[in-house]
């Protein structure tokens, strides 16, 4: 297991990812707006590249999360599927599944409730992320 703490330029939004042989679980955490949106999809790349089994966006940190952040998931989903790489978004707030619902992604993209649904019951580490800024 691996755990990679990267921050978000000029956006109080941090990304932490946490690698098992089972799944690569990156969590977002505070708002996840236009200024932060392209490290994640940097983020979302590598991650992919490295091919793990499943790949868990796990959202249920942010406050916000706005357009150019959903477009980063929807096109990260489809790398992932390119890849052979199961992708997951976790999400149970409303600043995350409004939108989502909105824009028809619920039904593109595949949400869970929580990090443990996602991971099918899996033993994925839970780590908690602290808001910066």
């Amino acid at each position: 297991m691996h755990e990679t703490l990267a921050y978000l330029p000029g956006a109080p939004a941090r990304i932490l990812i946490t690698a098992t042989a089972d799944e690569t679980v990156v969590a977002v955490s505070a708002e996840l707006d236009r200024r932060s949106t392209s490290r994640l999809g940097d983020v979302l790349a590598e991650e992919t590249a490295l091919g793990p089994p499943v790949l868990v966006v796990d959202l249920s940190g942010l406050t916000f999360c706005s357009v150019s952040g959903l477009e980063v998931l929807t096109d990260a989903a489809r790398a992932a599927a390119a890849a052979g790489v199961g992708f997951v978004v976790v999400a149970a707030q409303r600043a995350v599944l409004r939108p989502l619902r909105v824009l028809g992604l619920d039904r593109e993209l595949r949400v869970a409730g929580c990090l443990a649904e996602a991971v099918e019951g899996g033993a994925a580490a839970r780590t908690l992320a602290t808001e910066v800024g």
